[in-house]
């Protein structure tokens, strides 16, 4: 992404040249041009038109999100796991549930390895080294097919996300109600309740019928259960804001793809217009000179 308008840049480099020829004609003895302390301020901050700051600022949202997401995701569906096992003797195959660390563990590395990528993209067309990298047709044409590209590749992770993080609803949703119902449970049974339903859980109450697994729990599984919950429940709320953060970072490169791209397709017309101002000024400086010579006869 693009730090200083081009414009900007031009009138920058504008004015060195111009300040460049006037020092040249001073060497030769006129006192006519101006002090160029009082005229310009020579740029002394030219590598901020090499640094992208908005990819720079999308890397950091992404990988924060990234690292914050796998961690909470892994560890909230290994407790999980373990809860229900325990709990309502789910048995849950350990291939199962490595494959679903595994996943975890992948969605990190290709996150990861994509943002470093794009953010090496957002330098390459950034600027000053925009204006150096894609000079001749082939390379203007092999920058736009690959900013396009990563657009639509963001495109459909921004998609795939948006459904993760509104998934990632759900256990939050159900963290909730757990909560509510184990502080029931436990008062009743901390108040030695009649009813010995009264200090049980049940799947049942939630919609889940099987006829193979245990569908209650009480007393001191019940409390063991809810003290799971209650570690795995804060881990799917930080996955989750991970997640939506993940999104954000997505977002931020949409913008700085879509922009990389229009400046990539109308980098010749800027250095075409960059080459005619410095002939302006070539020329304007060349008719002052001679108006000085005459004016010295």
């Amino acid at each position: 992404m693009k730090n200083m308008d081009d414009s900007t840049r031009f009138a920058d480099q504008s004015k060195a040249l111009w300040l460049q020829q006037n020092n040249s004609l001073n060497m030769n003895g006129s006192n006519d041009v101006l002090d160029d302390k009082l005229m310009f301020n020579p740029p002394s901050t030219t590598w901020m038109g090499r640094c992208p700051f908005a990819s720079i600022i999308a890397t950091v949202i992404t990988l924060c999100g990234t690292g914050v997401f796998c961690g909470c995701l892994y560890r909230a569906l290994s407790i999980s796991i373990q809860a229900l096992n325990s709990a309502f003797e789910i048995e849950f195959e350990m291939e199962s549930a490595r494959a679903l660390q595994t996943i975890v563990i992948i969605i990190s590395t290709v996150m990861c390895s994509l943002a470093i990528i794009l953010l090496i993209v957002g330098c390459l067309a950034t600027g000053a080294t925009r204006s150096q990298i894609y000079t001749g047709f082939r390379s203007r044409l092999g920058g736009r097919i690959s900013t396009g590209f990563f657009t639509i590749v963001v495109y459909v992770l921004f998609i795939v996300w948006s459904g993760v993080t509104v998934v990632l609803v759900v256990p939050i949703i159900a963290y909730y109600i757990l909560m509510k119902n184990c502080e029931i449970k436990i008062a009743q049974i901390n108040n030695h309740s009649v009813q010995k339903l009264d200090e049980c859980l049940s799947l049942r109450n939630f919609g889940i019928h099987s006829f193979e697994n245990k569908m209650s729990i009480c007393s001191s599984q019940l409390i063991q259960f809810c003290n799971q919950g209650k570690e795995a429940g804060p881990l799917y709320i930080a996955a989750f804001i991970a997640s939506a953060l993940i999104v954000l970072g997505l977002v931020h490169y949409l913008c700085c793809l879509v922009a990389n791209y229009a400046h990539i397709k109308d980098g010749i017309k800027l250095k075409d217009y960059e080459e005619a101002i410095k002939e302006e000024l070539e020329l304007r400086c060349e008719i002052a000179a001679a108006n000085r010579k005459r004016n010295d006869l």
